[in-house]
């Protein structure tokens, strides 16, 4: 008889941004849990206050078997590296992404990494223009694009492209930006070094020509904290806004006349989490999922996740999956078993039969 058996790793070490802190723990603990390793949360520095308090929730479990450790790069790079940790989750930057995977092959440590992403949009004739403006503004400027999933370039058919960034400029003007405590749909930028470094990517991009349609600045209403207005850009494909990760609230639009031209754009990144298409054509839909090159595609619909399917990219997004049966398994390891009822010695053991040899004929 033979089969398999599924071990947990050991001890697992979660390494959490700051844009989703105790979701993105959740999806990692709770798989890393259910497979039987104990944890350790390395939080962002952002949010690690966060983290601790999130700790309440777990109260009712053994001691030790989930465990929070604050700091920096440095206590990242110990727990990544130290002898008694078994596998490692990681979200953040490609550099760190990369350090976290040198440091976990040195003792061949399983990693789950899911780095950078610039997530492509299309927008094709068929779709209904204003509902995937809404939709597009939705997913652009949640949590102020502070989301790894959030469309970061759009592709828009020459057919609908006036009328869709209309659309989408009014959309984003209508946005309430301010403090969570007040009724507001935006809220600030996490730090005031994000903020200064989203204000050079739309600085760049307006030299290398885009026209801004709206928003390009902080709100004049907010004096104080790290806000910033929705933006809207008309670009082209080559400028850097569109090769590299934004991670704040602005959508670049820029105008195609194919399908085809779309998805070979969509392609033309070193990224590759997630990509979304606005269409009603069935043909074009399945084209766009089965050719981007992306871990994900959402077809009409902005940004949904479910538990059961699996989450992660391609390229230099990273490798490995959370969520769904393989978000189990990226935390244990598989065990081959072999097994006989009872001790047998066969004529297959040593020494062998002379009627089990094969001799070979020599010719004179």
């Amino acid at each position: 008889m033979f089969g398999r058996r599924k071990q947990p790793l050991g001890t697992v070490v979660l390494v959490v941004p700051y844009n989703f802190p105790i979701l993105l723990f959740c999806w990692q603990a709770s798989a890393a849990l259910a497979a039987g390793n104990a944890v350790i949360i390395k939080p962002s520095e952002a949010t690690t206050l966060t983290t601790l308090l999130a700790m309440d929730a777990f109260t009712h479990l053994p001691p030790g078997l989930l465990q929070v450790l604050g700091g920096g790069a440095e206590i990242g790079r110990q727990l990544v590296e130290h002898e008694h940790t078994h596998g490692i989750a990681f979200t953040g930057s490609v550099p760190a992404g990369q350090a976290v995977a040198r440091g976990a092959a040195e003792r061949f440590k399983p990693v789950l990494i899911e780095a950078s992403g610039n997530d492509p949009c299309i927008v094709m004739p068929s779709a209904p223009v204003a509902a995937a403006a809404r939709n597009a503004a939705y997913a652009t400027f949640l949590n102020a694009g502070q989301v790894c999933t959030s469309p970061e370039r759009f592709y828009v058919h020459e057919a609908v492209y006036d009328d869709f960034l209309a659309a989408l400029v009014k959309e984003a003007q209508a946005l309430r930006v301010g403090r969570g405590l007040d009724d507001v749909d935006m809220g600030p930028m996490v730090s005031q070094r994000e903020l200064q470094r989203f204000e050079r990517i739309i600085g760049r991009a307006l030299e290398q020509g885009a026209r801004l349609m709206t928003g390009g600045r902080r709100p004049q209403y907010l004096h104080k904290g790290w806000f910033y207005e929705p933006t809207v850009l008309a670009v082209e494909h080559h400028m850097d806004i569109m090769h590299d990760e934004c991670f704040g609230p602005v959508a670049p639009v820029c105008k195609v006349s194919s399908l085809d031209e779309a998805l070979r754009l969509a392609n033309d990144s070193r990224f590759g989490l997630g990509a979304s298409i606005y269409t009603h054509d069935l043909t074009e839909a399945m084209r766009a999922v089965n050719e981007i090159e992306s871990g994900m595609v959402w077809v009409n619909t902005p940004l949904n996740d479910n538990d059961g399917v699996p989450f992660g990219g391609r390229k230099m997004t990273g490798v490995g999956r959370q969520l769904g049966a393989e978000g189990l398994e990226q935390f244990r390891r598989s065990k081959m078993v072999i097994l006989a009822p009872e001790v047998v010695t066969g004529d297959e053991l040593f020494p062998y039969q002379p009627e089990h040899g094969f001799r070979a004929v020599v010719a004179d």
